[in-house]
């Protein structure tokens, strides 16, 4: 360490505590001795951070495997970090690699092998003075001045200003940060937990899923699951952090201006402080929605959120609340080996948004493990048992219309609002910010919410799912740091959502419903688990059913029950954004032994559905259509028109000349032409030619309609009409 004001002078700064260089060893040295003695003769002096260092002129030997030290202190505080390091005040006695040493180097740092000059006598590296430390920093800025420069850009890295804060460490907050981190800005991330492990809400029932698939049998099994989830999340989460270079602040964030949050430490004892940022995205989530008559004070009354909390298996569940959450932790609790489970909900259908296909999938699975649902009825009052305490809860539950529940676990699972009050945007109000019904900050397609540089994503804006909060944070930073091809590309107009119940449900598009209210003409085909080669292997029970156009053969929707669901649904989500039609997936190679054989299934079904024109039954159709190019051969062949050979047919099959075909005249009429069918099949064709299972004959009219004939070109056979030869030789026969 050395000193002189000249020195300051000449590097451009104020005194000569403000240039002090720490300049450490970085190689293991030869000759140390004398090095040593040499040292020692030319004296020392204190060092501001306690340590004592030898005159600049001497040559002080560094032990092996010492750490290469970087050029600290060129600022006006010492104990500020230099370029965003940690300031090094001596060597580092850990032994590390030079590898290591390098690949942990902060990005930005200057070390001392970088202006030293090798000194082939000594084997060792000189030490360096103040002028050729100045000299070489300004030599590779390419200016005198290059240390000013540096000096600004330090600022950039440390202080209170950041290029992006994200307030909110949930997998959107956390997504945004990365994003942004990895485009070169400096990025702040605000969040009150002491751990940060970007896991979303929802991650709590899977870690409960993921026991019960494993075979736990006791609580303590169960929490083992969840902890050694949360480390690899954990994990996971700051390894990426890390890699980014961001800034992790533990406490509270509010927005004061278009241009600063005060931040409140977590930690007891340290001062608020004010941020400055450029861009601030808000990233909040959502928290659950608690409703009167229940009182979430009681012991055993928990909502979506606190649930985590539990730390026992409840022995009587009641859950408010059919949707997605209430029946994924029902029908978790009922498999974990809870004695009763009971659903109530003021509504009369559960998870109102599934298809209708998978709300009764849901209902029976319910049914099969012994849930009770209990729709269409309201609380009327909740109260603590008699004898009521923490380790012992104990809730009565008062339903309208009389009946009472007794339950030592209570949760309230009614749907959620964005966490977008006291964390100051009501001050943005003025500016034109909006928070709409739910709590929910109302943005654009990109997350921009109108005002200043601010952007809101995940929840806090009703992102709904994990993964759709993240895709909304990567475009939200890219509307701010992208190169603006952003405006050219389409946005994805489908979604794949799934429930995590047992088994899985997922689906993508559009539900009868949905396509019903749309005006869009659709047919469905449903196809069980059973007929795929992977179904027969492993027994497994679900379907997969598709909704497509039945005039264009578009795909609009994908429904799958079964495990493995909200992994199938992946491609049906895909498919229905293309705008595919059967026909496309139909083309499209699967590997062999999969659940994706379920939509080849589906999709070559639904073809032979449109052309068969909406057909009830395809064994049916089938055998129609057999009937059809029969009746085309036979026009060629006999010189006929399709007119003179329908009617003809007609007269053929109706062998007692009654205008109506019997299902007995059909087969014997059948039997004549080659094709054998039981009764069964015989019936299928004659609904399938009506259109009504109430139908046992066919008439004039249907019988023209399975060949796409106008009955109004072709007049009906007169009974009176002679028979021809062939089928009078027919009837002989029969």
């Amino acid at each position: 360490r050395g000193g002189g004001s000249e020195v300051a002078a000449e590097m451009g700064c104020s005194s000569a505590k403000s240039t002090e260089v720490v300049i450490d060893a970085v190689k293991p040295a030869v000759g140390t001795q004398d090095a040593a003695a040499e040292g020692a003769g030319k004296g020392s002096r204190s060092s501001p951070h306690g340590t004592t260092a030898a005159a600049p002129s001497a040559v002080t030997a560094a032990p092996p495997g010492t750490v290469p030290a970087r050029i600290q202190g060129l600022d006006d505080d010492p104990k500020q970090p230099f370029m965003g390091d940690v300031l090094v005040d001596q060597v580092d006695s850990v032994n590390h690699s030079e590898t290591e040493q390098r690949r942990s180097r902060p990005i930005g740092s200057i070390y001392m092998e970088d202006v030293f000059q090798e000194n082939p006598d000594a084997g060792m590296p000189r030490q360096i003075s103040r002028d050729s430390v100045g000299n070489a920093i300004s030599g590779r800025m390419g200016t005198k001045t290059g240390y000013k420069i540096i000096k600004n850009m330090a600022k950039y890295n440390r202080g209170d200003e950041f290029d992006l804060l994200v307030l909110g460490a949930g997998p959107a907050g956390v997504k945004a940060a990365i994003e942004a981190a990895g485009r070169g800005v400096r990025v702040g991330l605000i969040d009150p937990k002491a751990s940060i492990t970007g896991a979303p809400t929802g991650a709590h029932s899977k870690c409960l899923r993921e026991a019960v698939l494993s075979g736990a049998k006791t609580w303590e099994e169960v929490k083992k699951v969840a902890v050694a989830a949360t480390k690899s999340a954990l994990a996971a989460t700051q390894r990426q952090l890390r890699t980014f270079l961001i800034e992790v602040m533990h406490g509270d964030g509010a927005v004061e201006s278009l241009s600063s949050i005060q931040f409140t430490p977590a930690k007891s004892g340290d001062f608020p402080r004010s941020l400055k940022f450029d861009t601030l995205v808000i990233a909040t989530g959502s928290k659950s929605n608690r409703f009167p008559p229940v009182k979430f004070d009681l012991p055993g009354v928990f909502d979506s959120d606190t649930i985590t909390m539990i730390d026992r298996l409840p022995e009587h569940m009641v859950v408010q609340g059919a949707g997605i959450i209430g029946l994924e932790y029902a029908l978790i609790f009922k498999k974990l080996g809870s004695k009763s489970v009971v659903v109530v909900d003021i509504f009369d259908k559960v998870v109102p948004m599934l298809d209708v296909s998978l709300q009764e999938a849901c209902k029976e699975t319910m049914r099969q493990e012994g849930v009770e649902l209990i729709m269409s009825t309201k609380f009327a009052k909740v109260e603590a048992g008699e004898g009521s305490t923490e380790e012992n809860p104990k809730v009565v539950i008062e339903l309208e219309g009389g009946r009472t529940l007794h339950c030592d676990t209570l949760l309230s699972a009614c749907g959620r609002s964005g966490c977008a009050r006291g964390i100051g945007l009501e001050k943005l109000e003025s500016e034109g910010l909006k928070v709409g019904r739910g709590s929910f900050v109302q943005v654009d397609e990109n997350g921009y919410t109108g005002v200043g540089k601010i952007y809101a994503v995940g929840d806090v804006v009703g992102g709904s799912l994990a993964t759709v909060g993240q895709a909304q944070a990567v475009r939200a930073i890219r509307a701010c740091y992208g190169s603006g091809m952003l405006k050219q590309e389409k946005g994805v107009r489908c979604k794949p959502f799934g429930v995590w119940t047992i088994p899985e449900l997922a689906w993508a598009g559009l539900n009868e419903d949905q396509a019903t209210k749309e005006g869009i003409p659709f047919g469905t085909v449903t196809v069980d688990f059973a007929r795929t080669i992977r179904g027969c292997v492993t027994s497994e029970e679900g379907f997969l059913k598709l909704i497509y156009n039945s005039d264009s053969g578009q795909v609009i929707g994908f429904h799958i029950c079964g495990e493995n669901a909200c992994d199938l649904i992946n491609f049906g989500a895909e498919a229905v954004c293309d705008g595919d039609l059967i026909y496309d997936i139909l083309q499209f190679v699967f590997p062999a032994v999969t659940y994706h054989e379920l939509y080849h299934l589906a999709a070559a079904e639904a073809k032979l559905r449109i052309m068969h024109k909406g057909a009830h039954s395809l064994e049916a159709a089938t055998a129609w259509q057999r009937v059809e190019i029969a009746l085309e051969k036979s026009c060629k062949e006999e010189g006929k028109s399709i007119q003179e050979m329908l009617v003809s047919s007609f007269r053929y099959f109706d062998l007692d000349s009654s205008g109506y075909i019997t299902p007995e005249q059909l087969k014997k009429a059948l039997r004549g032409l080659g094709l054998n069918f039981d009764d069964d099949q015989i019936m299928q064709m004659i609904t399938e030619a009506t259109g009504s299972e109430e139908n046992e004959n066919i008439d004039y009219e249907h019988f023209l309609r399975i060949f796409h004939a106008d009955s109004k070109e072709l007049r009906s056979p007169s009974k009176t009409e002679p028979r021809a030869p062939a089928q009078e030789a027919v009837a002989a026969t029969e």
